[in-house]
């Protein structure tokens, strides 16, 4: 079983358009993330952790050199940043949908893409017709709304008992 984050537009209307738009992210290690770090760093336009990357890597790359280590060393040292973009890959994504204008929506298990799309639609399609009253009379009469003001008789503070509310002061 996977677990997925979806991701909607912050307005957060059940429309069709809306519907096209969510985001569907797989909490997993990404292995193009590792392997083709910075051109998918460049791909979905993380251009901080671009260029952070590209610092760790070429400072990785210049100390190596600089203590002596050999070739293979410094190959090895320089895949650091990749592995961590790898297991940071989705966060970055989810961090990118966010400044741009989705809320976190839910999180969804099922074994693959397609079946988490249908049990996040299933859900969403639901909340959508629920929301929408079936009669005037939904989910009450508006003449038999509870009060928006408290009953304000328990709550008044009387000198003569000592009370404040429902509770004694202690005084008497």
């Amino acid at each position: 079983m996977a677990t997925f984050l979806v991701f909607e537009p912050q307005d957060g209307a059940r429309t069709q358009a809306n519907a096209e738009r969510v985001v569907f992210l797989r909490e997993k290690f990404s292995p193009w993330a590792f392997v083709l770090t910075p051109f998918w760093l460049l791909r979905y336009r993380l251009w901080l952790a671009f260029l952070i990357w590209l610092v760790v890597f070429a400072l990785i790359t210049v100390v190596g050199g600089l203590l002596g280590y050999g070739p293979y060393t410094a190959i090895a040292a320089s895949l650091f940043p990749s592995i961590v973009a790898g297991f940071e890959a989705v966060n970055l994504r989810a961090r990118k949908l966010l400044k741009r204008g989705y809320r976190e929506a839910g999180v969804v298990i099922a074994e693959d893409i397609e079946t988490a799309e249908r049990r996040f639609f299933e859900t969403w399609k639901a909340a959508a017709s629920a929301e929408k009253p079936m009669n005037s009379d939904y989910p009450y009469a508006p003449a038999a709304a509870p009060s928006a003001y408290p009953d304000t008789k328990l709550a008044a503070a009387s000198a003569e008992q000592n009370v404040i509310g429902m509770f004694p002061t202690g005084q008497r």
